[in-house]
């Protein structure tokens, strides 16, 4: 089952208080435009609509996806830089006391888009929100991270 974000912010959010994450970073520019980047109901045709219990949300998947291929580490790696890297928690929108999830969600997740042909649906979205936020110049290519 398609496991939503509340879109209610939390009063603990990264984004909320003031933080040192330079807004003209990658971190920075990717937390202005959270918001819009990944929608769940993007992809809710890679769940059940009626079985089983919540999924993450696909929204923090795939910003978790980005960021773990910018940074360049590992599934672990990524799940303790959401719980422990400001500049994480601002891209991602996460409240400072995000619990995590466990690191073989990444790889299934990342299972779940190849079996579904949507592997490149985070490069895609923010490569068009970025070009629509004027981050992004109009010529630049990228490759397959998956």
């Amino acid at each position: 089952m398609l496991g939503r974000r509340n879109p209610q912010r939390s009063l603990f959010s990264a984004q909320s208080l003031p933080h040192q994450v330079d807004p003209d970073s990658f971190y920075g520019r990717m937390g202005a435009v959270s918001d819009q980047l990944f929608k769940d109901d993007d992809l809710q045709e890679m769940y059940c609509p009626d079985n089983g219990r919540p999924s993450l949300p696909p929204s923090l998947m795939s910003g978790v996806l980005l960021l773990q291929f910018h940074d360049d580490v590992s599934d672990g790696e990524a799940v303790e830089r959401t719980k422990y890297d400001l500049r994480w928690k601002v891209a991602l929108d996460l409240p400072l006391d995000f619990p995590g999830f466990d690191p073989s969600s990444i790889s299934r997740y990342r299972g779940r888009l190849l079996e579904n042909g949507q592997e490149r649906y985070a490069f895609d979205r923010f490569i068009q929100v970025g070009r629509e936020a004027n981050f992004i110049p109009d010529k630049i290519t990228w490759v397959c991270f998956i």
